[in-house]
């Protein structure tokens, strides 16, 4: 089975046309089957709730937080857990005029990554009913982010490797003396070339991607703040509250409250 042009099945809940993307969550019930189909666009898919088995030439777990690109025509079913699911899948109107304009390559292969802060920051702002405009910036900055993480842009090869180590385990300590040693590189290289290469500080790249490691925690469960910001590896509540409300424009107390309200 081919769906039409944004067509999913599930619960739609939201549903929102912007100038440049259309957007879309969907509720899913505990145990439900999706049979095998197809979408007619290429897509963007955030779980932001619950869990699902994906089958297609493979078969994969996909976990709350994850990211997923699917290619247009890609066959697959799903099948949820007792928990269900809820999806935000983002369709661009014209995929082939976005991709020209802003230079980017769709990729060739479905491709699943861990969640990005413009992501989360998306599903809050259509939970909060933002405007039509700031919620399509919102999207292209979405975009363009998750699609320059799955092509790669501009990454040089050990640029890439600290990125994957980061993003595998952001709760990991980064010694620069350590990647000087490993890498043959002066500290003072590394720091000024992982800016150029990537457009963040490594120390705001590091925030970045334990900001995104906590908000799972947030979705996931009742734990207070005060101990999500400590196992995240930030000093006190204090100091994470000011860096998750610089990256999501709201506090980890509200963004929780509004998600899963």
């Amino acid at each position: 089975m081919n769906l039409n042009e944004n067509q999913y099945f599930g619960i739609t809940t939201e549903s929102l046309i912007t100038e440049n993307f259309t957007i879309s969550m969907t509720n899913h019930l505990a145990n439900s089957n999706i049979s095998l189909h197809a979408h007619n666009n290429p897509y963007l898919c955030l779980l932001a709730s619950g869990t699902y088995k994906e089958v297609s030439n493979t078969t994969d777990i996909i976990s709350q937080g994850e990211v997923l690109y699917r290619v247009a025509n890609y066959e697959h079913s799903n099948s949820f857990s007792n928990k269900g699911g809820i999806c935000l899948n983002i369709e661009m109107n014209d995929y082939e005029q976005f991709m020209t304009l802003n230079e980017l390559y769709l990729p060739i292969k479905v491709s699943k990554q861990k969640g990005v802060i413009e992501l989360y920051k998306l599903l809050y702002g259509l939970k909060q009913g933002l405007p039509n405009d700031i919620i399509n910036i919102y999207c292209y900055e979405s975009m363009i982010a998750v699609l320059n993480v799955f092509n790669g842009i501009g990454d040089i090869d050990w640029v890439k490797k600290v990125k994957e180590r980061i993003n595998d385990n952001p709760l990991e300590n980064i010694s620069l003396d350590k990647l000087s040693i490993e890498f043959s590189l002066h500290p003072n290289y590394i720091v000024r070339k992982f800016k150029e290469i990537t457009g963040f500080k490594l120390s705001e790249y590091l925030t970045r991607m334990r900001i995104e490691h906590s908000v799972k925690q947030i979705l996931m469960n009742k734990e207070n703040i005060t101990a999500i910001a400590l196992e995240n590896g930030f000093y006190d509540q204090s100091h994470y509250c000011r860096n998750f409300k610089k990256l999501l424009d709201t506090t980890p107390n509200n963004f929780r409250k509004v998600i899963k309200g």
